[in-house]
């Protein structure tokens, strides 16, 4: 299969000054364990008269048959909307906010940088993305090993007065 192979990602439209980031929820069983984890989907972006073509696509490719859970968090200005939808044999099925995800703002407490450690599963994957609206895309984290809890963790770094959003998949 091809790289535009249409049965294998989706596309959405973003107007001018609208930006959207899709995300995989990806679930799977360590240690008797299920380890949810969010991935950013790559895209391919195209102007059109409107504003932007996004076709998002799946890596590795989903095998017929194959459900996806689909996360988009949608950025306006001085605004987000979260969706998800279900990817399954070609179709996308949008739907209302995903009940597995917790969403949330975060800001650096005073006017000092501020650093924020999370979780990581032993596989690096990570159940929770930190989005910097101003700029549309994921904070990168530092990913380290603690020595004192032996577990793998990340920080990020705040920027005073900024805000940002947390996107966290939480399974009960």
């Amino acid at each position: 299969m091809g790289l535009f192979d249409s049965s294998k990602n989706f596309s959405v439209m973003d107007s001018y000054g609208t930006n959207t980031l899709a995300f995989q929820v990806n679930t799977t069983i360590e240690d008797g364990i299920e380890i949810c984890s969010l991935e950013k989907l790559k895209s391919f972006i195209e102007q059109v008269e409107t504003g932007f073509k996004k076709t998002f696509f799946f890596n590795p490719e989903p095998e017929d048959g194959e459900r996806k859970e689909v996360i988009f968090l949608t950025l306006k200005p001085g605004e987000a909307v979260l969706n998800g939808a279900e990817y399954l044999d070609g179709q996308l099925n949008i739907g209302k906010k995903p009940d597995s995800i917790k969403y949330s703002r975060l800001k650096a407490q005073g006017d000092t940088v501020e650093y924020r450690e999370f979780k990581y599963s032993p596989n690096f994957k990570r159940p929770i993305t930190i989005i910097d609206p101003e700029i549309g895309d994921e904070v990168t984290p530092t990913v380290f090993f603690d020595t004192d809890s032996k577990e793998i963790k990340a920080k990020i770094k705040l920027l005073p007065y900024k805000y940002y959003i947390a996107l966290e998949v939480e399974r009960s």
